[in-house]
């Protein structure tokens, strides 16, 4: 947790320092947070259209932190991931969508998400391939707008 203090129309250095100090201390005191979610956890599993890779994990951008009163108690949140890039090629800590933390579906966080490792373009060969082994198996999917909700 990181606080600022600002002390305005105070002339004397020692004043201002103990005004500030005591600003922080009330605050450390006061308030704690916790981590929702971190930067380098899985949350979800997306196709990627014309990549190299079929299936490529999603993860938040930065780290997802609440802020509480010390002894209130948690809040129940529930949190949507919504992707708006599937097009390859995608790259690691790109923004390819967002997840938004409700609680009593009311937004009151969000982050951006990103790919856990790179995609590349596939070419023409590998998506030839790719396709007439998913007929095969009869594993096409219709493409749609995806909102994943967890």
């Amino acid at each position: 947790m990181r606080l600022i203090a600002v002390v305005f129309g105070v002339e004397d250095d020692t004043i201002r320092n103990q005004e500030i100090s005591k600003m922080l201390d009330y605050g450390f005191n006061v308030y704690e947070t916790e981590k929702l979610l971190s930067n380098n956890r899985v949350i979800g599993k997306i196709e990627v259209i014309k990549g190299k890779l079929k299936y490529v994990n999603i993860v938040p951008l930065n780290d997802l932190n609440l802020l509480y009163k010390k002894g209130e108690q948690r809040k129940n949140v529930t949190y949507e991931v919504q992707i708006n890039n599937y097009n390859a090629p995608l790259t690691k800590g790109e923004a390819i969508g967002e997840i938004k933390v409700l609680e009593n579906n009311k937004e009151i966080n969000k982050v951006e998400v990103t790919v856990e490792k790179d995609v590349a373009k596939a070419n023409i060969i590998e998506l030839y391939i790719r396709y007439l082994t998913d007929i095969i198996r009869g594993d096409m999917n219709i493409k749609t707008n995806k909102k994943l909700s967890m």
